[in-house]
This record gives structure tokens, C-alpha cells and sequence, in this order.
């Protein structure tokens, strides 16, 4: 048998929980160990070590990278700090998987494609969404045909955040955090309603920060134009009182929704309908043969998909281009909202918001 890829952590927030679990999971575990931590807080990382029995701590990635034993690196560190994270391990010939959101702009998303090139190494990114039973039903049925033309594609995200969560050093700014809302909380839907509805072709938005004491947009909605003709809506805050999420997916034939689990709404299967109950019921029927495992944590199959990518040299499920995607709707988002017009895609290089949000 091969040797297990080497995954080095880099971040011991409260998110490197999920990687280390995933990569020791019954899936992962004989392909794959955790080797290494790294964090500027020493005692995070010595306190995960020892509760993982990770062997090797740093107070710098880049000595983390230096190590012989890491291949690969799971990036678990504040947003403002991926692009440059990414990059540098790409340069020392590590596999990358990077949370979200991967760049507060476009343009650090093309450094890390060409980076990526250069290196010959894999690049993933995390948007979890995707792997759950429920999302890779309706994709499958989507992708067979079975909705018929796709009208409309709604997202919400709608939780409660109060001050207390804000008190972290890097939340709620521009400079670390990398947004609000948009970026931050509703990255995971907006994504899902891309990966489902297709290709936008214009976004007209609003956004404000209309209650907590934080630099960045608290609440923002947006109405987005397909290139198919299909209509789409995104809804994002965090001053609802309790923590919703759902999705729901609009076509000729069949209709999906999707649980209103805040951090997991994909993981069960969506509830199917149609004005033709036979057709829903055997659509059910039929996705449920397609994918009948269920899935419980969804890291588990995100690193089960990375670690195969870098074994294999195939290409994984979210490469660059799936998150540029979601981040060119999310910079129109934020112009829009800035600039109170519709912004069409794509979003050119010389755009001032191809650089840096705002503008």
C-alpha cells in the first residue's frame, strides 16, 4: 500500500476541528494522517496537537511547509490571510485545500490559478454544500433533464449573529475579515444556487448594515439573471432570531427544497414536487437509487475528494474555476450594492472591483 498523504493544518481555529476529524474518519483514515499544526497562538496548536496526536507543532505554516513529512495542506486561518497562504504552499509543492471564501477578490483567485499552474500540484476548495445527499439528488435530476428548463433558484441564509460574536479581532472588517454576510455567511448558498441554476448573466443588489456595530453589510439580497432566462434570489442576514437556511429550485417539471438546517441544508434529501405526482414520486424514486448514501458530515466526503484529487492527479470537485464563480457574483453583489446598478458578467480585469472590494 502507498504511503498516506502527510496533511499539515495550517490554522488552529475552531474550523481545523472539522479537517483533522474528517481526515481520521473511517473514509479517510488509511490514505491519509494528519502530520502537522501550525498557529501563531503556539497553545491553539499544542492543544490540538495533543488532543490529535499530531506529532509535529509551528508557530510559522512556513517552517509547516518546509517539513518533508507534509504533502498536503488543509488552510484553516482568517480570509485575509488564504491568498497569500495558498499561493506560498503551492510554491512549496503542497496540495492545497483552503476554506471559504479562498479570495476576497478575482484577482487573488487568478494568482492562485496561476500558482497552481506552475506548481503541478492540486487546489481545492471547501464549499461542503455540494457533497450532501440531498444537493447531489437534485444535481443529478437536473442534469438528466428531469426539472425541465430551470425558471427560478432561490437562496436564503438567515441567522442570528449578535455583538459578542463580532468581538473577534477579525470579524465584521474589510481588512481581515474580507466582507460581511455576503462573503462570509451566505458564500455556501450562493454557490449551491450556481452550481444548480448555471451561468448569471447580471446581478442587481442592496445591502446595509442595518443593526450590528460592524464595518461590513449585516443584510444584503440580491436578484440575479441567468444566461439560461431563469430568474434567481439570494437573501442573506444575520439578524434573524434563530438560524435558517434553504434552498429551493424551480423548473417545468419538478420543484426542490431543501431542509432549513442552518449549516447543513443539502445533507438530507430535498423534499420533491410537481403538479404531476407520478413524475415526483418516481423522481424520487430514481434519485434515490442514484445516491442512496446518506451523508452525515460533510467534510468527511470534501477531504475524502481532495485526498483522492492529489493521490490520483484528477481534478477535484471545486477546482479554482468553481470558486471563481461564486466570487464573480459576489464582487457584482457588492457593486451592485455600491453602486445602485445591474452589473452583467463577467467582471472585466480592468473593472476597479476586480482587485478589491469595495472599490
Amino acid at each position: 500500500m502507498a504511503e498516506p498523504l502527510g496533511i499539515g493544518i495550517i490554522g488552529a481555529g475552531g474550523i481545523s476541528h472539522s479537517h483533522i476529524l474528517a481526515v481520521r474518519s473511517s473514509a479517510n483514515r488509511e490514505r491519509a494522517r494528519v502530520v502537522a499544526i501550525a498557529d501563531v497562538v503556539e497553545e491553539a496548536a499544542r492543544q490540538q496537537a495533543q488532543r490529535y496526536e499530531i506529532p509535529n507543532v509551528y508557530t510559522d505554516y512556513r517552517a509547516l511547509l518546509a517539513d518533508p513529512v507534509v504533502h498536503a495542506v488543509c488552510i484553516c486561518t482568517p480570509p485575509f490571510l488564504h491568498v497569500e497562504q495558498v499561493v506560498e504552499a503551492l510554491g512549496a509543492r503542497a496540495h492545497v485545500l483552503c476554506e471559504k471564501p479562498v479570495s476576497p477578490t478575482l484577482a487573488g483567485l487568478d494568482r492562485i490559478a496561476a500558482a497552481e499552474r506552475g506548481s503541478g500540484k492540486t487546489f481545492a476548495g471547501v464549499f461542503q454544500h455540494r457533497v450532501g445527499q440531498g444537493a447531489r439528488q437534485v444535481k443529478w435530476l437536473i442534469d438528466r433533464g428531469e426539472f425541465g428548463p430551470l425558471r427560478f433558484g432561490l437562496s436564503e441564509t438567515l441567522w442570528h449573529r449578535d455583538e459578542e460574536y463580532y468581538s473577534v479581532w477579525w470579524r465584521g472588517t474589510w481588512q481581515q475579515e474580507c466582507g460581511g454576510v455576503t462573503m462570509g455567511h451566505g458564500i455556501h448558498s450562493i454557490d449551491m444556487l450556481l452550481w444548480l441554476m448555471g451561468e448569471p448573466e447580471s446581478v442587481l443588489a442592496d445591502a446595509a448594515t442595518v443593526k450590528l456595530p460592524i464595518q461590513v453589510e449585516d443584510t444584503a439580497l440580491a436578484t440575479i439573471r441567468f444566461r439560461s432566462g431563469a430568474i434567481g434570489q439570494v437573501i442573506v442576514t444575520v439578524n434573524a432570531q434563530d438560524n435558517r437556511s434553504r434552498l429551493e429550485i424551480f423548473g417545468d417539471h419538478l420543484q426542490a427544497v431543501s431542509s432549513e438546517s442552518p449549516y447543513d441544508p443539502t445533507s438530507a434529501p430535498f423534499r420533491i414536487t410537481a403538479v404531476d405526482a407520478a413524475r415526483a414520486e418516481a423522481a424520487v424514486r430514481e434519485a434515490t437509487e442514484a445516491v442512496p448514501d446518506a451523508t452525515r458530515h460533510l467534510h468527511v466526503p470534501v477531504l475524502s475528494d481532495f485526498i483522492e484529487a492529489a493521490l490520483t492527479g484528477r481534478r477535484p470537485l471545486v477546482t479554482v474555476d468553481e470558486c471563481r464563480r461564486s466570487m464573480e457574483l459576489i464582487t457584482g453583489i457588492y457593486k451592485s450594492a455600491a453602486t445602485g446598478q445591474r452589473v452583467t458578467f463577467p467582471i472585466s480585469h480592468d473593472d476597479p472591483w476586480y482587485g478589491k472590494i469595495p472599490a
